[in-house]
C-alpha cells in the first residue's frame, strides 16, 4: 500500500488536483477590468452591500478583509458621481445567478 502513494500515478494525480483547485482560486481572487457605463448607483446598502447596475451586468461592492478592501464607501460615492457615464471596474469573483453571486468591485475609473 506504501508503494501506491510513492508511484507516479499517484503523485500525477495529486499534482492535477492541486493544479485545478490553484486554477480555480487564481480565476475568482484575480481582478480583472471591464469597461461599461454605470446605469445606476445609490448609497444606499441591499442585503449588508452596495450595488452598481451597469450596461455590462450587476456588481456588488463591499469590504474583504482577506483583500485588505475597506474603502466600499468611497468606491460606491465614486459610483453614484459617475452614474450615466463610461467607466472602467477593476473587479473579480464570479457571477453565478443560481447562488445570487456578483462580481465585487475594486476600483472605479471614469474614462476619458
Amino acid at each position: 500500500m506504501l508503494n501506491f502513494f510513492k508511484s507516479p500515478k499517484f503523485m500525477a494525480i495529486l499534482i492535477g488536483i492541486a493544479a485545478c483547485i490553484l486554477l480555480v482560486l487564481y480565476s475568482y481572487f484575480v481582478a480583472d477590468t471591464v469597461q461599461t457605463r454605470i446605469t445606476d448607483a445609490h448609497l444606499t446598502k441591499v442585503d449588508g452591500r452596495f450595488m452598481i447596475a451597469t450596461e455590462y451586468r450587476p456588481f456588488v461592492n463591499y469590504d474583504a478583509w482577506y483583500r485588505f478592501k475597506f474603502d466600499s464607501g468611497t468606491i460606491q460615492n465614486e459610483a453614484v458621481r459617475l452614474k450615466g457615464r463610461t467607466v472602467k471596474i477593476k473587479k473579480y469573483g464570479w457571477r453565478i445567478p443560481f447562488f445570487s453571486e456578483y462580481e465585487n468591485v475594486v476600483k472605479i475609473e471614469e474614462v476619458k
